[in-house]
């Protein structure tokens, strides 16, 4: 079955945190919406997969018409049906990027710009420095937890958005998460010079050839070759 509570968290950006030393490591964002709500937006760096690093697509300058679809900007926690014509994302289906753009970084190493949570770092510190950007993550919701403090930033109550990835194409226990039109990602608007940037990741163990009804991989399709590894960037 799909993933549960899908949809976009529109809020900005007020702090971040990298975790690169568990054994799901994950980057962290703290969120706060127009209501004063705050969330957290948890964006895996590894997978419980081999290979483990993920695949990413990242643009300064991204351009569809799925961003005239999303809520407005700090409107917080947004449902979004699974299907066409909505602001709900797809990797397969959706035509957001070439596959083929996509790279693969390990999620911590030591230095400056080559691991995946450097360049998350790059984008999320962006939107932190400029009160006006608009940040977007689809996903899975996870909360409200009543009583219980978020476990990175100590908000309560705990709230916020994972699966922040490619969900569909999956292989061993983690098929029960696939469907179509529910795939995860980072958007972030920049009113002030006009412009849009994007973050998409995958797992390297998901298959591209995925059923137009279920998400499933198509039986004689096997997971495609990952795009070159980079050594720079110039699952709650």
């Amino acid at each position: 079955m799909p993933i549960k509570d899908y949809g976009v968290l529109a809020g900005t950006a007020v702090d971040r945190r990298r975790e690169g030393a568990t054994d799901t490591p994950h980057y962290q964002i703290h969120l706060r919406d127009q209501e004063g709500t705050d969330y957290r937006a948890a964006v895996n760096v590894l997978s419980q997969q081999a290979p483990s690093d993920l695949r990413y697509f990242a643009s300064e300058d991204f351009r569809h018409p799925v961003t005239s679809l999303l809520p407005p900007a700090g409107s917080g926690w947004t449902a979004l049906p699974s299907h066409p014509g909505a602001a709900s994302l797809d990797f397969v289906r959706g035509h957001l990027f070439d596959q083929g753009a996509m790279h693969v970084l390990p999620p911590d190493a030591p230095g400056p710009d080559n691991d995946l949570a450097d360049l998350l770092d790059r984008y999320v510190q962006q939107a932190i420095a400029d009160g006006s950007a608009a940040l977007y993550v689809l996903g899975q919701r996870f909360g409200p937890e009543p009583g219980v403090p978020d476990k990175v930033f100590g908000f309560l109550p705990g709230n916020g958005v994972h699966d922040v990835h490619m969900n569909q194409g999956n292989s061993g226990r983690f098929t029960t998460d696939d469907g179509v039109y529910q795939d995860g990602g980072l958007l972030i608007h920049l009113p002030a010079e006009n412009r849009w940037a994007a973050i998409f990741l995958a797992f390297q163990s998901q298959s591209w050839h995925t059923d137009d009804r279920t998400g499933h991989a198509l039986r004689s399709s096997v997971p495609q070759q990952p795009g070159t590894p980079r050594p720079s960037p110039h699952r709650h």
